[in-house]
């Protein structure tokens, strides 16, 4: 069973040229600074600060406000002391940083999500090694001081059509940093920028026709199943679907209208998933939160829930609900998908009873 988001087309807007190579082995890390919702954090004041350090070369992280935070002199007592004489504030200090020292090398890639703003990100080329700056920032807020050179390449916005599906999944993962298993997509999406792609090809258009059909489709969902009509009937179609080993209706009172258990993995290494299902039957649309605090409920009521879906007729989805489930996200430490539109269509279309 696939859990994802289907993001809403927005115009790309590339800010720089550029030029460069990606000829070897590189590894691409999606980077989360700060996020807007941060508020208690400082969201307002080291967004903006940190995006200038980008385009001027610097690509930094946070978990770096004390001199004793230097990730070289971190590894050097481990070195020679053992993690075990790390004070618990440096232990946690060199757990969420010492990839920038272990694992980022010249020539990798840093893609800052919700940077400069939300739904924008940044691509950065690291060009340089791992070290520890002064107090840089001009109130003197000492942080963010981990600090590789890289080169600036571009911001984006992460919901384009110039960005490929997987890339757009693993834009919206949790987590403060993680590697980026989509190479192929990513080398797509480079390609596109340097050659400053635009318009749409034949395929597009196709698939365009396609939607128009797969709307009407939602459409007639939304008509035939109003309300909880639509929970009984995704039962069935969430049974014809590969891997699911129950699905039934959900207590409902605790945020879940219905449960999925299901299997995922490769062979060898299957794990049982058990998820939270939200179900609603919106025209349009949807701005309201009210599936995305259901989720949060039934997370709060049951924690054997490992992640959480939201099934909507909608046609669209406002930026404020997808941050909303991505605040979610950050807060639970789990995936939560969004299906909704032309997907939901092709998921009835493809599970669906079929008369014979």
């Amino acid at each position: 069973m696939c859990l994802y988001f289907e993001y809403q087309v927005k115009k790309f807007k590339l800010l720089l040229c550029f030029g460069f190579g990606m000829g070897g082995e590189y590894t691409v890390f999606a980077v989360k600074a700060v996020q807007p919702w941060e508020k208690e954090s400082g969201a307002d004041y080291w967004i903006p600060l940190i995006y200038e350090e980008l385009k001027r070369g610097n690509a930094r992280f946070g978990w770096s406000y004390s001199e004793n935070h230097d990730l070289r002199k971190l590894r050097e007592r481990i070195e020679r002391d053992g993690i075990e004489k790390l004070s618990e504030e440096e232990r946690e200090v060199w757990s969420y940083a010492r990839f920038l020292i272990d694992d980022v090398s010249k020539g990798d890639f840093f893609i800052y999500i919700n940077m400069p703003k939300y739904g924008e990100c940044s691509l950065v080329e690291i060009v340089g090694d791992y070290y520890f700056t002064e107090v840089w920032d001009k109130e003197g807020k000492n942080d963010f001081r981990h600090c590789l050179k890289c080169n600036f390449i571009s911001a984006f916005n992460r919901r384009s059509n110039i960005v490929p599906p997987r890339l757009k999944v693993y834009l919206s993962l949790p987590g403060a940093h993680y590697k980026i298993y989509a190479k192929e997509e990513f080398e797509e999406f480079i390609s596109a920028l340097k050659e400053g792609k635009k318009g749409k090809e034949a395929k597009e258009r196709l698939n365009e026709d396609i939607n128009k059909h797969l709307e009407d489709v939602v459409k007639d969902l939304h008509k035939n199943f109003p309300r909880q009509n639509l929970e009984v009937y995704l039962v069935e179609v969430f049974k014809r679907m590969p891997n699911v080993l129950s699905v039934r209706k959900g207590p409902d009172k605790n945020g879940a209208d219905l449960e999925i258990e299901f299997e995922s993995g490769i062979p060898g290494l299957i794990k049982r998933e058990f998820c939270a299902v939200q179900v609603k039957s919106y025209e349009k649309e949807v701005r309201d939160l009210t599936a995305v605090n259901d989720i949060r409920r039934a997370f709060k009521s049951d924690r054997h829930y490992t992640c959480g879906l939201i099934v909507m007729t909608a046609t669209s989805v406002s930026e404020e609900f997808m941050q909303g489930v991505e605040k979610l996200i950050e807060e639970s430490g789990k995936p939560v998908g969004v299906i909704y539109g032309t997907e939901l269509a092709e998921l009835i279309i493809r599970f669906r009873e079929r008369n014979h």
